[in-house]
Order: structure tokens, then C-alpha cells, then sequence
């Protein structure tokens, strides 16, 4: 009784392990084959006694709370598919080695003033879960060898994670919330995304009139949950959507970069964000066709590169705008010559206009 009582919790280890190693659904049929070619059924037949066997000890699994169906409603002889019930193995799920270098790589584009926050903690816990055999020296070596460098001027902002929860947990769930901001009454918001621009985190929401708005999250006191979901229309309409200033309509133009030998390594670097066409003329620079926008934001963040020349747009940059199909990505953008450079010329005013702010604050300083 003993013996048959050790191999029928051999058999349930057995299937658990295959469900454990699977992210996704699995077939009864993958399972049993699994099984068999690892020789502890001896047939891969689907109306055999193995197959009954398999379909109990499956069953038995889901009763007892550490496997789920996919189709419950499912009896009989039809097929079904199951997966571990991750609630159940909290701390025993393991990962690839691909998969742990896909989270390290992960945590290297982390700032490290976020990694110490408390909302950060159980990332770091679970790679040190997931991989049991880590020992102290390994994980000190993880924990400083996957690093984020921020550039000079990059900010950061607090968090508090209970309210980042708390946000999180309604945007997964379609839920509404009740908050201040900056001091305000009260208000209801429905929250579609969370995002980091510069350092700091920011949240899209609609707010009671179903307009969009982006607000600071550390600016954010969250008061309550509330069962209103949000529009779906207005979700998958600003699903793109990150901050919605008026006054920054898209364009395109070109520019030559000076080259720099980090990036002789690079076949197509990417020197822009919005950049869709790049050539390297020699060791001398790149010219680079990119989508611009009017207003204050991209002016001071294209000073940061090193340009040679700027280039008005022109039919050649439309042409291959036109081919990359860009206006998926910006809906605003135009194709009209004309409209891109009344743009262009917004953009060359507002960008005078910081480098004549820079040249005058280094006027102003005393010479020592």
C-alpha cells in the first residue's frame, strides 16, 4: 500500500513539474506524450487505461487547488488544456537562463534612485527567489554588475507605493479612482497608463468630464476605489497618448550629426528617438531624416546632440515618410511641404530662442 501510495505522489510530482515549466495552457495530449518519453506511462495511447490515469491525476490536481482548466465546463473524453495554479506555487516557479538575463538586462534600464524604492524590493526578491541556487557571492554580484547610468540633468521624484498599487491595481483591473492633486478637491479619474518621461513618473487618466489629462503622480493623494470603468472608446483612442500639449504638432526635417567613434560599433544607430532614416556619409557624420515637433520640449532636447547642419524638410524626407508610414505613429503629421515647414520655421523660433537664453546666461557670468 506504501509502494502504491509513493508512486501515485511520484505521478502528481511528475505532472506538476510540466506544468510548472510551461507559462501557458497545455494540451492533456502534450502531457501525456511528455510523460511517456520520459517513461513513466508506457503508451501514448488516448483511450488507454495511461490516458484515464493522466485524466484523474489531472483532475485531482485541479480539486485540490495546484492545477486550473481551460475549458471547465469541459466532461468527457474532450480535449483539454491546463496550466499550474501560479497562486498555489507562489515560490517555486523557476525561469531559463535566457529568461534571468532578460530580467537582469530589465533592471539595467532601472535608475538606481528607483531600484531603492520600496515598490522595486520584491523585483530584486524575485530573481533571488526564482533562482534558489544563487549564493550570497552571486547575488552581491548581481545586485551592482546590472546598473543604469542617468544623464547629468535627469530628475527623480518619491514614490509612494501604496498609491502606485493602488493605480496599477485599477488600471489592471478597469476600475476608477477617487483623488486630489496638488491639494485640490476631490475628483474622479479613470487611469489608462503609467509612464517615465525624464525621470519621473507621470499617469494618463480621463477625468468625470472624459477629458484626457497627464498628471505627476507624486502629485497624486488617492482617497478611494470606485467600480466605474473606463470608456473603452476613449482607452483604445489615447492609447498612445503621453502628454497632450497643443502647441506641439509634428514635422519632419533632417539634420547631420558629427560622427563619434562609440558608435563605429553600431551598424544603424538610433541618434533619435522619432529618427526614421539614417546614412553614414564616411567617418564624418550621419544624416538622419527625424520627426520634430513645434513647442518647447523637443527644442531643448535636440541642443543635447552634436549637429552639424540642419535640414529644412524637403520632397525627398516626405517621400520616405510617406514609405515608413509614419502618420500611423503620429496622426497629426502632414504631408503637405507647405504645412511642414510653417512647422519648421515654429520650431527654428523656439529653438533661437533658447540658444539666445544660453548665450546670454554665460554673457552674465562674471569673468574670473
Amino acid at each position: 500500500m506504501a509502494a502504491e501510495e509513493h508512486h501515485r505522489v511520484e505521478f502528481l510530482l511528475e505532472i506538476l513539474k510540466i506544468l510548472l515549466q510551461s507559462r501557458n495552457f497545455i494540451k492533456t495530449r502534450d502531457i501525456h506524450e511528455q510523460l511517456f518519453a520520459r517513461g513513466i506511462l508506457s503508451d501514448t495511447n488516448p483511450a488507454g487505461k495511461d490516458r484515464r490515469k493522466l485524466n484523474r491525476a489531472l483532475q485531482f490536481l485541479e480539486n485540490i487547488g495546484y492545477a486550473e482548466s481551460k475549458y471547465p465546463e469541459i466532461k468527457g473524453r474532450k480535449s483539454q488544456e491546463w496550466r499550474a495554479n501560479q497562486r498555489a506555487f507562489p515560490v517555486l516557479t523557476s525561469i531559463t537562463e535566457e529568461e534571468l538575463t532578460s530580467l537582469l538586462t530589465f533592471s539595467s534600464f532601472i535608475p538606481e534612485n528607483y531600484k531603492n524604492l520600496e515598490i522595486f524590493k520584491p523585483f530584486v526578491n524575485l530573481i533571488k527567489r526564482l533562482r534558489k541556487e544563487f549564493n550570497r557571492e552571486k547575488l552581491e554580484r548581481i545586485e551592482f554588475s546590472f546598473v543604469y547610468e542617468p544623464q547629468f540633468l535627469e530628475k527623480f521624484v518619491d514614490i509612494n507605493q501604496k498609491e502606485l498599487n493602488m493605480i496599477y491595481h485599477a488600471i489592471i483591473e478597469g476600475k476608477s479612482l477617487i483623488v486630489s492633486y496638488k491639494g485640490s478637491d476631490f475628483f474622479k479619474i479613470q487611469p489608462l497608463k503609467v509612464f517615465v518621461y525624464n525621470g519621473i513618473m507621470y499617469l494618463c487618466a480621463l477625468i468625470e468630464n472624459k477629458t484626457f489629462r497627464t498628471f505627476h503622480i507624486s502629485g497624486l493623494k488617492i482617497i478611494d476605489e470606485h467600480p466605474e470603468k473606463p470608456d473603452k472608446f476613449l482607452s483604445r483612442k489615447f492609447r498612445k497618448t503621453t502628454f497632450l500639449f497643443e502647441e506641439e504638432k509634428p514635422f519632419l526635417f533632417g539634420a547631420k550629426v558629427a560622427f563619434k567613434e562609440s558608435l563605429s560599433f553600431f551598424k544603424n544607430p538610433l541618434l533619435f528617438p522619432t529618427q526614421f532614416y539614417l546614412k553614414k556619409e564616411e567617418d564624418k557624420h550621419f544624416e538622419v531624416f527625424l520627426v520634430g515637433f513645434t513647442g518647447y520640449r523637443f527644442a531643448s532636447r535636440f541642443l543635447v546632440e552634436e549637429i552639424i547642419e540642419i535640414i529644412p524638410p524637403d520632397k525627398r524626407i516626405i517621400k520616405e515618410a510617406k514609405e515608413k508610414k509614419l502618420v500611423k505613429c503620429h496622426p497629426e503629421l502632414s504631408h503637405s511641404l507647405k504645412e511642414n515647414r510653417k512647422r519648421f520655421q515654429s520650431f527654428l523660433k523656439t529653438f533661437d530662442t533658447l540658444i539666445k537664453q544660453r548665450q546670454k546666461l554665460i554673457s552674465s557670468i562674471d569673468c574670473l
